[in-house]
């Protein structure tokens, strides 16, 4: 898949997979490994950080500690595919993100 992001759903999804069934990879947005959460009430949020050099001696590269610096609403308008790959199948989730009277929804499911 090469860079992706890392998507955490906390809405309810059409299948009702359990919570840990809910981390997904999605070529759809920055590429940049970066860690999001889609709210209960739909919202998109991105978990920011920075990275900052590790202090280790005698490894081969250098190693990079994740600090968090907030969250931010990312007030997104679109689609994003999910995918996420386990033993047995692959799910495949779209989630439209629209300004709307019924907020935010996740419309397409497909499971091979």
């Amino acid at each position: 898949m090469g860079m992706y992001d890392e998507v955490y759903c906390e809405a309810d999804l059409p299948s009702g997979p359990p919570m840990s069934e809910r981390a997904f990879q999605t070529n759809s947005l920055f590429c940049c490994l970066d860690r999001l959460t889609i709210t209960k009430n739909g919202r998109l949020i991105l978990h920011a950080c920075r990275y900052q050099p590790a202090q280790e001696a005698g490894t081969p590269l250098p190693l990079m500690i994740r600090i968090p610096e907030g969250d931010i609403d990312l007030e997104f308008h679109g689609d994003i595919r999910l995918t996420s790959a386990r033993e047995d199948h692959i799910a495949e989730y779209v989630a439209r993100f629209t300004v709307s009277v019924r907020g935010n929804r996740l419309l397409q499911e497909r499971i091979w």
